[in-house]
């Protein structure tokens, strides 16, 4: 047999035997037997290493080292789920979803939900071609050499479809593997992860995939972004996610009666933590996928499924003091410095008290007991006063606690802000927030080194980042040679981020990430957006009077000018990439999909019509241009029949825009 017939034959034999050891848990061979092939395949492979590709069973030991991951754009965005920690949540989502589906019988699935973290898998006629992580939904980070050291990914697909499959699912740890690794840092000197979760999102962010090989991680399939499914329910998509050699939660059920959901939790609250891993909830997904498409999805998560996590973890300790926290648009929140205390695995130091009128609310002063907890698991917070023991009551300070500026509050509202624009502290958290992962996102420039560049005076403003040069860097404590050059990397690559991350990296009052990159796709260059009228703005969908105006005045604000003309000479892309990749015939169109498509699946087909400049929508009304129509198509088709919008076939649609 020829070399490279024999190395193909071992991959699929070792890749069968993974599946039976890893995702199974029924080998036939034993430990001895299975060295022996893996030493075959690995003897051939040295012997013949232009034969080897990246998803040989012998290359899940990593090796490769990368210096950043690159940015991978998402075919089909990964949404995040609404949560829920009330049975009345989750029976109101049920009364939602009938009236939507005009009918009460449908299936739903309840399972699981890992703490763990989100990994998208793309495969081609079966083969792991790349992974990458959530990121912002939109645009993750290529983590293949990482995934492919985890051991029951199958790099192969069995009997998988062809074209291109994109599988997510959920890289996790197990709790005693934790423990495990734990006890290996502290030998190492080094600090040791607080959770399973923070252990996986470490291990995947390895920028030497032989140390992330080392970590024990696993992976649960849970759903898929595109690709031919041809199953008809997700119960059947997981039944064939098993025979493709995908490892799925155990935990899960099927029902028709939500009465029944909420006993499964309850349940299933008793016993979750015998699990070998972290389970912080449950995932209730109705069924059926035409069920799915009915009902649609939001901007930011699907109206088909609902998380339903248990109440956050709490802890009870001792107020400290009361300090007053100064943000980057200048209000003031009070913060509790509390006794350390753990909450979930975590240490928690601080917890915020939101606002003036929340402490009022709660009444706590410093000295008393109070029980925090981690609200959606991440961020403290001061629940309830246990024992008032404290005798000051805390008050709104008049002036700012960083720069002892006078201290405003709008009659109307709940905050007090700083309104000196110099303050040191407003600086520095806009500095934070232009170098943030969801803005500019310069690895490396974290609240310690910026404090370091504010204290050696280096930084006074967003262009002055452009500004830093070698010698500034390596003045710096703990700075050297490679770590100097590892940021000015990262400063150099964040010149070529997209308008959309530029304009949420300024911080325009209530320009979030979502209304930013809206803008970027309206205007596509700065200039267009600076120069736009307030009536201009007004007309961007979803972009309110109130967010027009603070656009407007923004752009006519000299300092910000000033700052804008300052980054353009320091080289920063002020564009926006052209969505409409593949032409334009559909710009200004609205389109409905209704029905079974026989070529593609209905997500394929509106992202397809976005390629061509069109928009979709889930519901038809007089301002909708097409309806396209497909098998079994419903409801929509006849109202657009009633309402004398177009109605095309899938071919049709093929013919408009030229596809086909």
């Amino acid at each position: 047999m020829h070399p490279k017939d024999e190395i193909e034959r071992l991959k699929k034999l070792i890749n069968y035997h993974n599946n039976l050891y890893y995702n199974l848990d029924s080998p036939v061979l034993s430990d001895t037997q299975y060295d022996e092939l893996y030493k075959q395949l690995k003897d051939l492979e040295d012997a013949y290493p232009q034969y080897r590709t990246q998803n040989s069973p012998t290359q899940r030991v990593g090796g490769m080292a990368v210096n950043s991951f690159a940015a991978v754009a998402h075919r089909v965005p990964m949404m995040s789920l609404d949560n829920s920690y009330s049975a009345d949540d989750i029976r109101t989502w049920h009364e939602r979803a009938e009236k939507l589906l005009h009918k009460t019988d449908f299936e739903m699935v309840v399972e699981g939900k890992i703490d763990g973290v989100s990994c998208s898998l793309t495969y081609e006629n079966g083969t792991l071609i790349q992974a990458s992580s959530r990121g912002d939904g939109k645009i993750g980070e290529d983590i293949t050499a990482n995934v492919l050291t985890i051991k029951n990914i199958p790099h192969e697909l069995t009997n998988a479809p062809e074209g291109l499959l994109e599988i997510r699912g959920e890289v996790y740890l197990n709790k005693k593997d934790l423990e495990a690794l734990n006890q290996l840092q502290q030998l190492k000197n080094e600090s040791v992860f607080a959770n399973t979760r923070n252990a996986a999102a470490g291990s995947l962010r390895q920028k030497d995939s032989s140390l992330a090989a080392q970590r024990p991680l696993k992976f649960f399939a849970h759903s898929f972004g595109t690709g031919k499914i041809t199953q008809d329910s997700f119960s059947g998509f997981i039944e064939a996610c098993k025979n493709w050699g995908f490892s799925v939660c155990p935990v899960r059920t099927n029902t028709t009666q939500i009465s029944q959901v909420i006993r499964f939790y309850n349940e299933f609250e008793k016993s979750r933590h015998q699990l070998p891993f972290d389970v912080d909830g449950l995932v209730v997904k109705i069924n059926r996928f035409d069920d799915q498409r009915i009902l649609g999805v939001t901007a930011k998560s699907p109206r088909w499924a609902i998380a339903f996590k248990y109440p956050a973890p709490q802890a009870t300790t001792t107020v400290n003091k009361i300090i007053f926290s100064v943000g980057r648009s200048g209000i003031i929140t009070p913060v509790a410095q509390l006794q350390p205390v753990s909450c979930a695995g975590v240490v928690i130091s601080n917890a915020t008290l939101h606002n003036f009128d929340e402490i009022k609310r709660l009444n706590v002063r410093e000295g008393d007991t109070v029980i925090i907890e981690r609200a959606g698991e991440v961020i403290p917070k001061v629940v309830k006063v246990v024992e008032h023991k404290g005798s000051q009551e805390v008050l709104p300070p008049t002036q700012c606690p960083s720069c002892a500026a006078p201290v405003y509050k709008e009659q109307d509202e709940v905050g007090y802000y700083c309104i000196n624009p110099s303050c040191p502290a407003q600086l520095r958290a806009r500095l934070l927030h232009f170098a943030s992962r969801d803005a500019m996102d310069i690895d490396g420039l974290g609240s310690v080194v910026m404090d370091l560049l504010l204290d050696h005076n280096y930084i006074h403003e967003f262009s002055d980042i452009y500004g830093l040069t070698f010698l500034h860097l390596l003045s710096l404590e703990n700075f050297k040679d490679k770590r100097a050059q590892n940021l000015l990397d990262a400063i150099e690559a964040s010149k070529q981020k997209p308008l959309g991350k530029l304009l949420f990296a300024l911080g325009i009052a209530f320009v979030g990430e979502k209304t930013a990159e809206i803008l970027a796709d309206r205007f596509h260059t700065l200039d267009a957006l600076k120069n736009a009228s307030l009536e201009e703005l007004q007309n961007v969908p979803d972009v309110g009077e109130k967010v027009s105006q603070s656009i407007y005045d923004f752009f006519r604000d000299p300092h910000a000018l000033e700052q804008i003309e300052k980054l353009r000479e320091a080289g920063l892309n002020f564009t926006q990439p052209q969505k409409q990749l593949s032409g334009n015939i559909l710009d200004g169109k609205t389109l409905v999909f209704t029905g079974e498509l026989k070529s593609m699946t209905r997500t394929d087909a509106e992202r397809l019509a976005h390629q061509y400049g069109g928009k979709t929508s889930g519901s038809v009304s007089k301002k909708t241009s097409y309806v396209v129509a497909g098998e079994a198509a419903g409801s929509k088709l006849k109202k657009a029949q009633e309402l004398g919008v177009p109605v095309l076939t899938e071919d049709e649609f093929f013919k408009l825009i030229e596809q086909k």
